[in-house]
């Protein structure tokens, strides 16, 4: 049986590897792919779906690419980063109730995804100051990883926050030296850029963290709906309230914030007509919720490397012990068990 938690740790790096190969074929078609992969000891079209490429095989290609046809293809790669390459951890950014909060799922991402970075968040007076620091393990990739990263991370935050605010940076540094092709960071970013500084860091205005997510951009339709499909496969043809009440929660779940009273005008109804219809269908609106939280939250657990604390912050409890609770009291075993015992580990 395939494993969900694989399949999308697989599927991040299989999309990698597509835009790779989208922008050579796309913005370098003199590069030959198949001579490309001979030097980088990859047998056979590396491109292919089924080539079964590990993340030390990604970023071979681009070291390579990069030291001799195409220097600066991490930036060309990144620039097509979008959140809905994250499935689930894409949702629960776009589900997220501030840019401050989507930003700390996207650097467990970082971290977990790619094992050769650590990342951090830190404010000053004025900006709001994401980092990015290279691992030993990552030390052949060094550049390639800083670029990859800072236009990525950019590129989520132009999709998170409301259109027209993000339209750039306030300024980047970058401890290495200037390339060649230096003046694209700038015209990326939108920002001063600096290089041989002592820490690579991408600097936004500090108010952009409390700013509410653009719940209406196309990547957010699209997770969005995708989520729907996956938690409410076998409902999607009923119009009846439960599922109505099921979609909004997924749908807006940091507008309704699992609550009845917040959840009620979003359907255009009334607190008190939302309690009675859902009574008459036989369940209540705490049931309901509690229905979706827990079927989000074993999504969250078996395709994703989120914390069961980390888990319980997204789905709206204050207290985590609150999460424990009512997770082993749905499930009858705590949620790390639960993880532990409906997944296959990574090879």
């Amino acid at each position: 049986m395939a494993n969900p938690y694989v399949e999308a740790s697989q599927g991040f790096l299989g999309r990698r590897i597509q835009q790779l190969n989208d922008v050579l074929q796309e913005q370098c078609p003199y590069v030959d792919r198949e001579a490309l992969g001979y030097w980088c000891g990859l047998p056979g079209p590396w491109w292919l779906p089924d080539a079964g490429l590990a993340d030390q095989d990604y970023f071979r290609l681009l070291r390579q690419l990069h030291d001799n046809e195409v220097p600066n293809i991490a930036l060309r790669v990144a620039a097509k980063s979008r959140i809905s390459d994250l499935d689930v951890i894409g949702y629960a950014m776009m589900a997220s109730r501030t840019l401050e909060q989507a930003l700390r799922l996207s650097m467990s991402v970082a971290e977990q995804s790619y094992g050769f970075v650590k990342v951090g968040l830190t404010v000053d007076r004025e900006h709001a100051l994401l980092s990015c620091e290279v691992l030993p393990a990552g030390s052949d990739y060094y550049q390639l990883l800083l670029e990859e990263w800072m236009v990525t991370i950019w590129q989520f935050v132009r999709s998170i926050l409301p259109e027209g605010l993000a339209a750039c940076a306030s300024y980047a540094t970058l401890n290495y030296k200037a390339p060649t092709y230096h003046w694209e960071y700038q015209r990326i970013l939108g920002c001063r850029v600096s290089f041989d500084q002592p820490l690579t860091v991408l600097a936004i205005p500090k108010q952009w963290l409390y700013t509410g997510i653009n719940r209406r951009d196309a990547q957010a339709q699209s997770l969005y709906e995708s989520q729907v499909k996956r938690l409410l496969k076998n409902q999607l043809g009923r119009p009846d309230i439960v599922t109505r009440v099921k979609r909004m929660l997924v749908e807006r779940p940091a507008q309704c914030r699992f609550q009845l009273e917040t959840t009620a005008p979003l359907l255009s109804l009334s607190s008190r007509t939302l309690r009675r219809q859902l009574a008459v269908a036989g369940t209540s609106f705490r049931e309901v919720s509690l229905e979706v939280r827990m079927e989000l939250a074993q999504d969250y657990l078996l395709n994703s490397q989120l914390t069961a604390q980390e888990v319980a912050y997204q789905l709206g409890y204050s207290q985590p012990n609150n999460f424990f609770r009512a997770f082993r009291s749905f499930y009858g075993m705590p949620p790390e068990r639960f993880r532990t015992e409906h997944r296959i580990p990574r090879l």
